[in-house]
């Protein structure tokens, strides 16, 4: 328990730390919101297997603010990063849902992903989802080793944090597969 708190102090503290030196300038302060909302939200998802409505609410509002007062000329492509991102898990859920008859990916996550769009616009969001896929299997498989647990199918495991993790990589280090429109 105390580690945990120690790495998610650690984790606060570098949140403005990173958006100081990496977010664009008229950005920071949005930039550090927008990474603390991150954080509640991959914790909580993490404890809990829940993406709080309005934790995700504040992050796309957030990006919206962010669109509106710094990039007024782009509102389109972040408006359809925020549409395409939701979009995109819904699809994948409902899909799961149909063929294997239970759920494999929750709602929290679409709209988190959406949240994100909003702030990286659409030409990042396969930055997005291949990271934040990346991470959470070599996390689950890295769980498993060490808590030598056996990982099945039905293994729950939080989507959330990954998501959360790579849409702050994605938009403090800018294109990393797709470059911007």
């Amino acid at each position: 328990m105390l580690l945990s708190r120690f790495l998610l102090a650690v984790c606060a503290i570098i949140i403005p730390i990173s958006a100081w030196l990496f977010a664009p300038v008229d950005t920071v302060i949005l930039s550090c919101l927008f990474g603390w909302v991150l954080l509640a939200l991959a914790v909580i998802d993490f404890r809990s297997l829940l993406l709080p409505d309005p934790l995700t609410l504040a992050a796309a509002l957030l990006g919206a603010l962010m669109v509106a007062t710094t990039r007024p000329n782009d509102w389109l492509e972040h408006l359809i990063g925020g549409v395409a991102g939701y979009l995109v898990l819904f699809l994948v859920e409902t899909v799961y849902l149909r063929l294997r008859g239970r759920d494999g990916l929750g709602r929290g996550d679409a709209k988190l992903l959406g949240a994100i769009g909003l702030w990286v616009g659409w030409t990042r969001l396969p930055d997005v989802l291949l990271l934040a896929s990346l991470t959470g299997l070599l996390a689950a498989l890295t769980a498993n080793r060490l808590l030598k647990k056996e990982l099945s199918a039905s293994t729950p495991v939080a989507f959330g944090p990954w998501l959360a993790l790579a849409g702050w990589i994605s938009w403090l280090a800018g294109p990393l597969l797709v470059p911007s429109v």
